[in-house]
Formats: structure tokens, C-alpha cells, sequence
């Protein structure tokens, strides 16, 4: 009798403990929900990122270190020596390719008062720079016409030239606010770091990835505020597959009529898109067959195209001005580095070039980041050059 009773307890005990951990189980289910509800959901102050598959990250390397160390050192002289903004012009920011190294070359113009004023940087910028050796080496050319031209070398490889300009030898001319258009490449992961870019006072372009988790509300908010949009075509890359760009890539192994089934499929993702760019493509766009495809197919569509120059030896923009396609190209990538100093420096170089050529495209992506260097900037770039939707640089 005792004995039963006791097997009755132990029974009621192993029932409320069955039944503790089943309520427990569920509230953990709960829990997990409801954070990656909060994670997720359109609107949320989410930390989600993107995936790290962009191309221009893959490329660092000691001379992108190099480079960077110059730039700073160029922008310390020209502050220290107090260079007015309006004086410092970037003639072209090109990529380079030699070895396994790929850079930006950079080509600088500055406009300076007399000759001893470009005697003075002429010294500056070779001290700063020397204090970078080794690896780093500088040459001074003096051309007629009061003109200091400096050749910067980094680890053998020729990465700046720059030109002090004294200002009675180069002739002025009053313009019209230089124009900047300025894309936010990879949206689609971050629907509020999204919503934000959208609300900066300027009509930023965003370029959207057509398979990933938030495409269509990022499409569907942008159109809906009127932001330009473009369709983010991911290309292979150098390097493929260890280098993945992503779900829907364009591949050189694809036949014609693959690659136009995979256009199709891809536009028809991301509604109101009004032209084009490449995610990646440093393989794929240096191929004239497979582009020739590509900008058939928008031209058949009446889409613009924008050369995100992801290798020195990119033919998109020669191909799509060939073919009659409205095109145009990056000038500078501004967050490759996403220190907001090295932000700010793309930045100056992107003003430089609009400067210089009355017109420049930056491309960004959606970190917080970039984002807080915009903000930073708007009043200067609302105030000193017309910022438009790139569709008004294409031709």
C-alpha cells in the first residue's frame, strides 16, 4: 500500500516536471520569434548587415594600404599649406591593373597662387610622403609654364600624379554648379538603414540586389518616395567561386540564352527600376560577347547602364556607348574603407573630379557609416554643386 503510493507520487512529479518544461520550451520558442521578428520586420532598428561578398573588399591589400597613407598624407600638406577647396581638382580618378595588384590611379590638379606658393606644398608633400618610405617614393618634373608636376610611386607602382598649377598660367572660366549623382549599391538586407538613405535631403539613387530578403519592400518604399532605382546585377568576379557574388550572378559560362532568361527573370524582381549596374564583374564585364548581351537586353528595355568599374579592363562603358546604350561610369567607390575619415577622403575626391570635369558618380553602400559622412556633407553639397538622379548623368 505504501509502496503505491509512493509510485503515484513519483508519477504526479515526473507529469508537473514534463509539463514545466514543456511551458518552458514554448516560451524560449517564444522568445526566439519574437527577436527575429524584431530583427526583421521592415522598420526595425536592426543590426543586420550585409553579406560580405562585395567585390571592392575583396581587393585590400598592402598597396591599397600604401595608397591610403598617401591620400592622407597629400590632404595633411594641402590643409597645413591652407589650400582653398575650389583649388583642389582631381583631373581623374581611373583603376589600374598591373600584377596582382589593382588600384585607383589618381591624377590631381592644384591651383596656386604664385611659384613660391607651389615651391612651398612641392616641399611639404615631399616631406610627408617620405616619412612613409619604404615603399613609397616621389618625383619632382618641372614643365614649362610655371608648372611642378609630382609622380607618387607606391611599392614600384606608379598610384598619383600631381600637377601645382600656378593660377596666371591656367585659364578660368565661371560655370555652372558641377553636378554629382551618387548611388547606394547592395540594398536588400537592411530595410531601415534603407528607409534612412531615402530620407536624406538629396536625390540619392539606390541600387537594389534582386534576390535577397527585403528587394521588394526597399523597391516598393523607394518608388513609392520617388528615389530612382536600379537593378544591382551581380556579375562574376575574379576569383569565382571562392569569391561568391551572390544569388542570380551572371556567369561567362552561360550561353546567350541563358544570360537573357536570367536578365529577364531578374528585372521583372525589382519594379521601377530605371536603369542598371554591375554588383561585382570584374571577370564578367571584361568580356565583350557576354556584355554585348547584357545591354541588348537594355536596350531592349530602355534602361540606362552604369559602369561600377570594378577592373581596369572593363569594356561596359565603351560597349554600351558603342551599342547606343545611355551610359555612364563611376568615378569613385567613397566607403571601400569604412572609416569615416577614409569616407571623408573619398568624398574630397569625388568634389575634386565634379570640380574638375563638371560632373562625377560616387557609389556608396548602406553603412552607417556612409550614411552619417552624407548628412555631414549635404550642406556643402546642396550649397556648392547640383546633386541629380544619375539617369541625368547617362548619354
Amino acid at each position: 500500500m505504501v509502496m503505491r503510493k509512493k509510485n503515484r507520487r513519483r508519477k504526479t512529479r515526473k507529469k508537473k516536471t514534463s509539463k514545466i518544461f514543456f511551458v518552458l520550451c514554448i516560451i524560449l520558442m517564444g522568445g526566439l520569434i519574437a527577436l527575429g521578428l524584431l530583427i526583421y520586420l521592415p522598420g526595425s532598428e536592426s543590426e543586420t548587415s550585409l553579406p560580405v561578398y562585395e567585390e571592392i573588399y575583396s581587393t585590400y591589400s598592402d598597396l591599397n594600404i600604401k595608397i591610403q597613407q598617401i591620400d592622407r598624407a597629400i590632404y595633411k600638406s594641402l590643409y597645413q599649406e591652407r589650400v582653398a577647396e575650389k583649388d583642389i581638382l582631381f583631373s581623374s580618378v581611373r583603376p589600374a591593373h598591373e600584377g596582382d595588384y589593382d588600384w585607383d590611379f589618381t591624377e590631381l590638379s592644384i591651383n596656386l597662387e604664385n611659384r613660391d606658393s607651389a615651391l612651398q606644398l612641392e616641399k611639404k608633400i615631399n616631406n610627408e610622403l617620405s616619412k612613409l618610405q619604404p615603399g613609397v617614393t616621389i618625383e619632382s618634373e618641372k614643365i614649362s609654364g610655371g608648372e611642378l608636376v609630382c609622380h607618387v610611386f607606391a611599392l614600384g607602382l606608379y598610384t598619383h600624379r600631381i600637377r601645382l598649377i600656378q593660377k596666371g598660367h591656367e585659364e578660368t572660366e565661371s560655370r555652372a554648379l558641377p553636378k554629382i549623382a551618387i548611388i547606394i549599391d547592395d540594398m536588400g538586407y537592411d530595410p531601415a538603414l534603407a528607409v534612412s538613405f531615402m530620407e536624406v535631403d538629396l536625390p540619392l539613387d539606390l541600387s537594389i540586389l534582386p534576390i535577397a530578403p527585403f528587394t521588394d519592400y526597399i523597391a516598393n518604399e523607394a518608388n513609392k518616395r520617388g528615389c530612382e532605382t536600379l537593378l544591382h546585377l551581380p556579375m562574376e568576379p575574379k576569383g569565382y567561386p571562392r569569391l561568391n557574388p551572390g544569388p542570380g550572378a551572371l556567369l561567362t559560362e552561360m550561353d546567350e540564352e541563358e544570360i537573357r532568361a536570367r536578365i529577364d527573370d531578374l528585372v521583372k524582381r525589382v519594379p521601377g527600376i530605371k536603369g542598371v549596374n554591375n554588383h561585382m564583374g570584374s571577370c564578367y564585364t571584361e568580356r565583350d560577347d557576354k556584355m554585348a548581351v547584357v545591354l541588348e537586353e537594355l536596350k531592349k528595355r530602355n534602361l540606362f547602364y552604369v559602369d561600377s568599374r570594378t577592373t581596369a579592363k572593363t569594356v561596359g562603358f565603351k560597349l554600351a556607348k558603342e551599342t547606343g546604350v545611355p551610359a555612364t561610369k563611376k568615378s569613385v567607390f567613397l566607403d571601400n574603407d569604412l572609416s569615416e575619415k577614409a569616407i571623408k577622403l573619398q568624398m574630397e575626391r569625388l568634389l575634386g573630379i565634379a570640380r574638375y570635369s563638371g560632373a562625377a558618380v560616387g557609389i556608396g553602400h548602406p553603412h552607417k557609416q556612409t550614411l552619417r559622412v552624407l548628412r555631414e556633407y549635404l550642406d556643402q553639397l546642396k550649397r556648392d554643386f547640383k546633386v541629380v538622379p544619375v539617369s541625368e548623368l547617362v548619354g
